[in-house]
Protein backbone atom coordinates (compact mmCIF):
# COMPACT_ATOMS: atom_id res chain seq x y z
CA UNK A 1 0.00 0.00 0.00
CA UNK A 2 1.36 3.08 -0.84
CA UNK A 3 1.37 6.28 1.30
CA UNK A 4 1.05 10.22 0.62
CA UNK A 5 5.06 11.90 0.63
CA UNK A 6 3.24 14.03 3.48
CA UNK A 7 3.02 10.59 5.68
CA UNK A 8 6.90 10.42 5.61
CA UNK A 9 7.81 11.24 8.43
CA UNK A 10 4.68 9.93 10.55
CA UNK A 11 5.47 6.75 9.47
CA UNK A 12 9.20 7.19 10.61
CA UNK A 13 7.85 7.85 13.99
CA UNK A 14 5.51 5.08 14.27
CA UNK A 15 8.40 2.91 12.97
CA UNK A 16 11.08 4.07 15.46
CA UNK A 17 7.98 3.58 18.12
CA UNK A 18 7.41 0.04 17.37
CA UNK A 19 11.02 -0.93 17.28
CA UNK A 20 11.06 0.37 21.16
CA UNK A 21 8.12 -1.92 22.05
CA UNK A 22 8.38 -5.99 22.72
CA UNK A 23 6.22 -8.72 20.53
CA UNK A 24 3.73 -8.23 22.71
CA UNK A 25 3.18 -4.88 23.28
CA UNK A 26 3.23 -3.80 19.68
CA UNK A 27 0.71 -6.98 19.38
CA UNK A 28 -1.61 -4.98 21.61
CA UNK A 29 -1.47 -2.21 19.82
CA UNK A 30 -2.08 -4.19 16.35
CA UNK A 31 -4.88 -5.58 18.48
CA UNK A 32 -6.29 -1.74 19.68
CA UNK A 33 -5.85 -0.36 16.20
CA UNK A 34 -8.36 -3.79 15.24
CA UNK A 35 -10.69 -2.82 17.55
CA UNK A 36 -11.09 1.10 16.42
CA UNK A 37 -11.02 0.03 12.99
CA UNK A 38 -14.08 -2.78 13.92
CA UNK A 39 -15.77 -0.09 15.52
CA UNK A 40 -16.48 2.15 12.99
CA UNK A 41 -15.39 5.07 14.70
CA UNK A 42 -11.63 6.07 12.48
CA UNK A 43 -13.26 8.34 10.31
CA UNK A 44 -12.58 7.54 6.71
CA UNK A 45 -9.86 10.13 6.10
CA UNK A 46 -8.15 8.16 8.52
CA UNK A 47 -8.75 4.72 7.54
CA UNK A 48 -5.67 4.42 5.27
CA UNK A 49 -3.68 5.96 8.05
CA UNK A 50 -4.59 3.33 10.84
CA UNK A 51 -4.21 0.46 8.58
CA UNK A 52 -0.68 1.43 7.59
CA UNK A 53 0.03 2.17 11.32
CA UNK A 54 -1.00 -1.53 11.61
CA UNK A 55 0.83 -2.58 9.33
CA UNK A 56 4.46 -1.45 11.04
CA UNK A 57 3.66 -2.98 14.22
CA UNK A 58 2.65 -6.38 12.36
CA UNK A 59 6.41 -6.36 10.56
CA UNK A 60 7.76 -5.49 14.03
CA UNK A 61 5.75 -8.64 15.38
CA UNK A 62 7.38 -10.56 12.48
CA UNK A 63 10.94 -9.35 12.99
CA UNK A 64 11.20 -9.91 15.94
CA UNK A 65 9.23 -13.78 15.64
CA UNK A 66 11.93 -14.22 12.91
CA UNK A 67 15.05 -13.23 14.96
CA UNK A 68 13.79 -15.52 17.48
CA UNK A 69 13.13 -18.73 14.95
CA UNK A 70 16.55 -18.33 14.39
CA UNK A 71 17.85 -18.59 17.68
CA UNK A 72 15.75 -21.58 17.95
CA UNK A 73 16.75 -23.15 14.94
CA UNK A 74 20.37 -22.97 16.55
CA UNK A 75 20.24 -24.50 19.64
CA UNK A 76 21.56 -28.09 19.92
CA UNK A 77 18.49 -30.08 20.38
CA UNK A 78 19.96 -32.04 23.06
CA UNK A 79 21.23 -29.61 25.28
CA UNK A 80 19.66 -26.85 24.28
CA UNK A 81 22.96 -24.56 24.06
CA UNK A 82 23.19 -22.62 21.32
CA UNK A 83 25.13 -24.46 18.14
CA UNK A 84 28.90 -22.80 17.86
CA UNK A 85 28.87 -21.30 14.67
CA UNK A 86 31.42 -23.77 12.52
CA UNK A 87 29.47 -26.84 12.74
CA UNK A 88 25.95 -24.90 11.54
CA UNK A 89 27.69 -24.40 8.36
CA UNK A 90 29.07 -27.96 7.96
CA UNK A 91 25.00 -29.20 8.15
Amino acid sequence: MTSPPEWTTRIEEWRSDAAALSYEEALQAVDLLLADLQSDTVPLADLQKQVVHGEIYLDHCDALLKAVEANVVNLDPDSLQPVPESTTDDA
